[in-house]
C-alpha cells in the first residue's frame, strides 16, 4: 500500500466521522443555532494541541459546543442532552478513530521509513553504479589516454624513423647526384676522345673502296660493337640508372673502350698498311711485267729495224759513189751552222742550285711569304710603344674586351646572329664608342696606334680559334672564315696580317719547309717549323701538334672557299686559285713525316669539290700525279697513319671520280 493510498483512506475516514457527529448534533439541537442574530452558547475551553490534526480540532469544537454552552436565553430541557450510551459509544468511536489514525500514522511512518530506506539503498546502489561507471569511465579514459600516448609515441617514433629515412634518402640522393655529376664529367672527357677517334676511323673507312674495306671487316665489326657499348654506357649514366659503385666502374669502362678503340685503330692501320704493301708489290710486279713486255717489244722493234736498215744499207751501197760528194758538202754546211756547246760544269752547278732552293720553297712563294712577314713585322714594331706603356694598360684591356666578346660569339646559328657580331667588330674599327668595364667607353681613335694594334690582336684571335673551336669541330671554321673574308675586303691590310699569323703558326701553308740553320738546336728548329714550347721548356707532343695544324689548315681552306658578306661586294681577295697554287707547289717541296700528308688530306677534303668543279681534268691530272709520283716520295719519309689515310683517300677519289662537298659550308648570300 503506497503513501498516497493511505492518505486517501484517512480523508474518507475524517469525512465519515464528521457526518456521524453532525447526525448526533442534529438530534439534540432544536431550532436555528447559527446566524448573526444568534449568540454562541458554547464556552471557550482549552484547545487541544495542534499535533492531533485537523480532525481532532473539529471534534473538539463539536464537544465544546455540546458540553459547554455558556449563556442561553432559556434553560435547556433534559431531552436536549444525549444519552450516556450514545456518548460512550461516541467516545469509543473517537478512541477507535484515534487508534486507527495512530495505526495509520505508524503504518505511514513505517512505509515512509521503508521508502526512505529503499530510497537510500537505491541512491547507494545508484552511487555505487555511478562510481563503478565513473571508475570504468576513468579506466576507459586511462586506457584511452594510454592508447593515445602509445599511439603518439609510436607516431613520433614513426615520424622520427621516417625523418631519418628521408635524411638518409636525401643524403644518398645528394651523394648519387655528386657521383652522377663526376661520372658525367669523366664520361664527357672520354666521350670527346672516343668521338674524335671514332670519327677519324669512320672517315678512314669511308675513304676506302669495298675491296679494301673487306680487309678490315673484323675491325669494322669490333668498331660497331664498341660504338654500341659506349653509347649504351653513356645513355645509362645520363639516365642515372646506376648504383653508387657503378659510376666509378662506368668511367673505368669508358677508359677501357677508348683504349680498345686506340688498339683497334692501330690494328686497322697495320692491316691497311699490309694490304697497301701487297697492292704496291702487285703494282710493282705488274709494272715490271709491263717493262719486260716493253723491252721485248723494243727488242723486236730493234730487230725489225736492223733488218730494214740492212736492206737499206744494201741499197745505199749501190748509190754510195754517186752520193759521196753530196754528203760531204751537206756535212760541211751543217757543221758551219752548229754553235759550240756550253761547258758541262757550269750547267750542272746551276741545276743543283735550282733544285736545292726549290726543294724547300718555290721562289715566287718565298717572295710572297717575305712580303707578308715584312708587313706584319712593320706593324708589330710600330705598336710597341702602345704595348709597353704602363699607363695605357687599361686602354689595351678595353680594346681586347671590345674584340674578344663579339669574336668569341661568332657562329652560324642565324644570319642575324653572324651579322650582329660582325657589326660590333666593324663599328669598333669604324671609330664608334664601345662600352667596357665600369661603364666606361673607348674608341679606336683614342690612340694613333690603336688601329694597327687592334688589327694584329683580331688576326691573332681568329687564328687562335683554329686550335680551340675548329680543331674539334670542322664546321665551325666557315662562320669565322666568312667574317675574315668580309674584313679582308674592307681592310686589305687585315688579310695580310691574318696570313702572316697563319704562316707563323704553320709555314707549310706557304708551302715552305724551313731548312735547319748551322748551329741551330733541334728544339729551336722545330719551334721555327711551328712547334710550341711550354712554360717548362717542354716541346709540344706530336699528336697535339698535328691536331693544331689540322685546325689551322681547315681555317685556311675555309677562307679560300667561303664568301663574305653579300653587301660588301662579290670580290674574293684570297680565292680558289690559292688552293690550286698550294697543291701545285706542295708536291715539289721536301715531304715531311705526318704533317705533309695531314695538310694535303685536309685541303683536299675541304677544297676538293670546288677544285674539281672549277679545274676539271687538270685537277684530275694533279690528283694522279700526287698518287703516282708524290706518294712514293712521301713513303720514303713517312710510314705512319696520316700517309696511309691520304693514300686511301686518293684511291677513293680516283675510283669514284668525285669528291663530296665540305659539310657546313655557308651558302652564297647567307648574310
Amino acid at each position: 500500500m503506497s503513501v498516497e493510498d493511505a492518505i486517501r483512506s484517512m480523508d474518507s475516514l475524517n469525512l465519515e466521522t464528521v457526518l456521524k457527529h453532525a447526525a448526533i448534533a442534529s438530534l439534540t439541537c432544536k431550532g436555528r443555532t447559527l446566524g448573526p442574530d444568534r449568540e454562541p452558547f458554547w464556552v471557550k475551553g482549552e484547545q487541544k494541541s495542534q499535533d492531533e490534526g485537523i480532525v481532532n480540532a473539529e471534534e473538539t469544537v463539536a464537544e465544546e459546543t455540546i458540553v459547554s454552552p455558556s449563556i442561553r436565553d432559556k434553560e435547556p430541557s433534559l431531552s436536549c442532552f444525549p444519552d450516556a450510551e450514545e456518548i460512550n459509544a461516541s467516545i469509543l468511536k473517537r478512541e477507535m478513530a484515534e487508534q486507527c489514525k495512530r495505526s495509520v500514522r505508524n503504518q505511514l511512518q513505517v512505509l515512509k521509513e521503508r521508502q526512505q530506506s529503499q530510497q537510500i539503498q537505491r541512491e547507494a546502489r545508484q552511487r555505487e553504479e555511478e562510481q563503478k561507471a565513473e571508475r570504468l569511465a576513468q579506466k576507459a579514459l586511462r586506457e584511452k589516454n594510454e592508447n593515445l600516448i602509445n599511439q603518439q609515441a609510436e607516431q613520433m617514433a614513426q615520424d622520427q624513423l621516417e625523418a631519418q629515412q628521408r635524411q638518409q634518402l636525401e643524403l644518398r640522393k645528394r651523394t648519387d647526384q655528386k657521383l652522377h655529376k663526376l661520372a658525367l664529367e669523366g664520361l664527357s672527357r672520354c666521350q670527346r676522345r672516343f668521338g674524335n677517334k671514332y670519327e677519324g676511323i669512320i672517315k678512314l673507312l669511308l675513304s676506302l673502296d669495298k675491296e679494301t674495306v673487306q680487309v678490315c671487316a673484323a675491325q669494322n665489326q669490333q668498331l660497331k660493337e664498341l660504338g654500341e657499348k659506349f653509347d649504351q654506357l653513356v645513355c645509362a649514366v645520363k639516365m642515372g640508372n646506376c648504383e653508387q659503385s657503378q659510376y666509378l666502374s662506368s668511367i673505368i669502362k669508358a677508359e677501357h673502350y677508348c683504349k680498345s678503340l686506340d688498339e683497334l685503330e692501330a690494328d686497322m692501320i697495320k692491316e691497311l698498311a699490309k694490304f697497301s704493301e701487297l697492292i704496291q708489290q702487285q703494282l710493282k710486279r705488274e709494272a715490271a711485267q709491263r717493262q719486260e713486255e716493253e723491252k721485248q717489244r723494243q727488242l723486236e722493234e730493234e730487230k725489225r729495224q736492223f733488218e730494214e736498215q740492212t736492206q737499206r744499207q744494201k741499197e745505199k751501197d749501190e748509190s754510195e759513189a754517186q752520193q759521196k760528194q753530196l754528203a760531204e758538202e751537206a756535212a760541211k754546211a751543217e757543221a758551219a751552222k752548229v754553235t759550240p756547246p756550253p761547258e758541262p760544269g757550269s750547267v750542272q752547278v746551276s741545276q743543283a742550285e735550282g733544285n736545292m732552293s726549290r726543294s724547300y720553297v718555290h721562289p715566287s712563294r718565298l717572295t710572297f711569304y717575305n712580303e707578308i712577314i715584312s708587313l706584319y713585322q712593320a706593324k708589330v714594331d710600330a705598336v710597341k710603344p702602345l704595348q709597353s706603356e704602363e699607363s695605357l694598360k687599361q686602354y689595351r684591356s678595353g680594346c681586347q674586351r671590345a674584340i674578344n666578346l663579339p669574336l668569341n660569339a661568332i657562329t652560324a646559328v642565324s644570319p642575324q646572329h653572324l651579322s650582329s657580331n660582325f657589326e660590333k667588330l666593324y663599328n669598333f674599327f669604324a671609330g664608334q664608342p664601345v662600352r667596357v668595364m665600369n661603364d666606361a667607353t673607348i674608341t679606336i681613335n683614342d690612340h694613333p696606334l690603336a688601329r694597327d694594334y687592334c688589327m694584329l690582336l683580331m688576326a691573332k684571335k681568329f687564328v687562335s680559334q683554329s686550335e680551340t673551336a675548329i680543331s674539334g669541330n670542322p664546321q665551325a671554321a666557315f662562320p669565322f672564315a666568312s667574317v675574315i673574308v668580309t674584313f679582308w675586303k674592307l681592310l686589305p691590310d687585315f688579310g695580310k696580317v691574318f696570313l702572316a699569323y697563319l704562316y707563323k703558326e704553320s709555314p707549310y701553308l706557304v708551302p715552305y719547309v724551313i731548312p735547319q740553320q748551322p748551329g741551330q738546336t733541334a728544339e729551336q728548329y722545330l719551334k721555327s717549323m711551328g712547334y710550341r714550347l711550354s712554360d717548362k721548356n717542354e716541346l709540344e707532343k706530336p699528336d697535339m701538334f698535328l691536331k693544331r695544324q689540322t685546325g689551322i689548315a681547315r681555317l685556311f681552306a675555309a677562307v679560300i672557299i667561303t664568301p663574305g658578306r653579300k653587301a660588301d661586294g662579290p670580290a674574293h681577295c684570297f680565292g680558289l686559285e690559292e688552293g690550286w697554287r698550294w697543291l701545285a707547289h706542295v708536291v715539289h717541296v721536301k715531304p715531311l713525316p705526318d704533317i705533309s700528308a695531314t695538310l694535303i688530306m685536309e685541303i683536299l677534303q675541304t677544297l676538293g669539290f670546288e677544285l674539281w668543279r672549277t679545274y676539271g681534268k687538270q685537277f684530275l691530272k694533279l690528283l694522279l700525279y700526287i698518287h703516282v709520283s708524290y706518294m712514293p716520295q712521301l713513303a720514303v719519309y713517312d710510314e705512319g697513319g696520316p700517309k696511309t689515310r691520304l693514300e686511301m683517300l686518293l684511291g677513293k677519289f680516283l675510283r669514284e671520280r668525285q669528291i663530296p662537298q665540305a659539310v657546313g659550308l655557308l651558302p652564297p648570300g647567307f648574310w
